[in-house]
């Protein structure tokens, strides 16, 4: 940057030397000198020009990969979201699953536990009446 700027100084100061040393009359030189910074304002207004819409330009490129990158972006966390969702509800389901076998297993050994107690109550009962028989004779 600064390297342009000086050497567009030095183009500036060299055209300006060059038209004040010409042999022309002072009114055709300043004449000249006037056309001279016409024409540069004019460069130096389409440069700019130029520089702003390359800025322009840059910047809406930008916005639309920023755009294009928020989108993919998105796009990628619903996908895992509904992944996410659909593990949940396997796991869900697993889960409702090994709760239900618990329960029946449950009942199973309450049944059985409630049968054998019944079982013994049955054994002793029989011992004890045998017993009572046995006293009686």
């Amino acid at each position: 940057m600064r390297s342009t700027r000086d050497f567009l100084t030095g183009i500036i100061t060299g055209v300006v030397i060059g038209l004040l040393t010409a042999p022309r009359s002072g009114k055709e030189t300043r004449e000249k000198l006037k056309d001279e910074a016409g024409k540069r304002s004019e460069d130096l207004k389409d440069q700019w020009e130029k520089g702003v819409a390359q800025a322009k330009e840059g910047f809406e490129q930008a916005k639309t990969q920023v755009n294009q990158y928020t989108e993919k972006a998105k796009e990628q966390a619903s996908q895992y979201a509904d992944k996410a969702k659909e593990q949940y509800g396997q796991l869900k389901d697993q889960a409702s699953t090994a709760y239900n076998s618990a329960l029946a297993q449950k009942d199973e050994v309450k049944d059985e536990y409630n049968a054998k107690v019944d079982e013994l109550a049955g054994s002793a009962k029989a011992g004890v009446d045998n017993s009572k028989d046995t006293f009686k004779a």
